[in-house]
């Protein structure tokens, strides 16, 4: 693991609202709090150019002629209303006790099981695919509470405060963070052991880390780790994505049926995982996160000005 970054007072000055916030939550009653949480939402989605700039870019070029602009519009707006809700259900999960643990778990539903149970009967090792889609914080805490051990490599949060936190609720449910610098070894060590690796592999890749590969029809550079390693470690591919329930708080785990890339090149293999995050994403494009430069490497000119 990577040394950590010196506190500094700004990273004070940013975790002490939201641990107050935190705070709060614990007082109020959950479909409350979501409530606030989708009025979160809406506030950044009226304020937030910026990023509605962005989005808006990436949805009319994913879709092109599917949407209109005001289906586009709809769509970001529940997108943003999504990510308030998601932001406050975050925040609740800090300083964790067994208790909240234990009302998660009762608030995410499994559905597909069968496919991991198919998958791992198969292959024994298990590499988990998925993408910044639904809320995924939840998922790690019911799949390492009532499935198995899990490890997922993620980039550090800036503020070592909130990176803490955030390790502090993970790892007291066995689910281990790994940080994308050096966390790869680790993770094939747990892999080895019986451990399961999440990999969330919908993220914009700079050329030199990336495969060619089209998503929504374009070409984008995308991370083949996850295809990789499946394939070096003779590991199922087990797609596994996080859905809003009909309820305030509730959630579906969802596990999709093993993605055979067993001989694949890497190129055809990385082409089936994009398709398999794109179609997720086409059946509840509301979850995704659609905030990122996904298409910048090979199409800079559709985010200029």
């Amino acid at each position: 693991m990577s040394r950590e970054k010196p506190v500094k007072l700004t990273d004070y000055l940013a975790w002490l609202p939201l641990m107050g916030l935190n705070l709060l939550a614990r007082l109020l009653p959950l479909t409350f709090w979501c409530q606030l949480g989708r009025g979160f939402g809406g506030l950044v989605y009226a304020l937030g150019a910026p990023l509605k700039r962005v989005a808006l870019i990436n949805l009319r070029f994913a879709y092109g002629d599917e949407l209109d602009s005001r289906q586009r519009q709809v769509l970001l707006r529940r997108n943003f209303s999504h990510y308030g809700v998601g932001s406050f259900e975050w925040i609740r999960m800090f300083r964790m006790n067994e208790r909240r643990q234990q009302q998660i778990c009762s608030q995410v539903r499994i559905e597909g099981q069968e496919h991991l149970d198919a998958a791992r009967r198969d292959k024994k090792k298990v590499i988990l695919l998925s993408g910044h889609f639904g809320f995924w914080e939840y998922a790690t805490i019911k799949y390492a509470q009532e499935i198995n051990p899990l490890s997922f490599i993620v980039r550090r949060i800036d503020n070592p405060l909130v990176e803490k936190e955030r390790c502090f609720y993970h790892e007291r449910f066995g689910a281990r963070i790994l940080y994308k610098e050096n966390g790869l070894r680790e993770a094939i060590r747990g892999l080895n052991k019986g451990e399961d690796l999440l990999l969330l592999a919908d993220r914009k890749a700079h050329l030199h880390e990336g495969i060619p590969a089209r998503f929504f029809g374009h070409k984008t550079s995308t991370l083949a780790i996850a295809v990789s390693l499946a394939q070096k470690y003779d590991a199922a591919l087990v797609p596994m994505f996080t859905l809003r329930g009909e309820r305030c708080g509730e959630h579906r785990l969802v596990f999709k049926p093993a993605l055979d890339v067993a001989g694949l090149s890497l190129e055809k293999a990385v082409q089936v995982q994009n398709d398999c995050l794109e179609e997720a994403i086409r059946q509840h494009p509301e979850l995704w996160l659609w905030l990122h430069r996904k298409w910048k490497c090979y199409h800079k000119e559709i985010y200029k000005k």
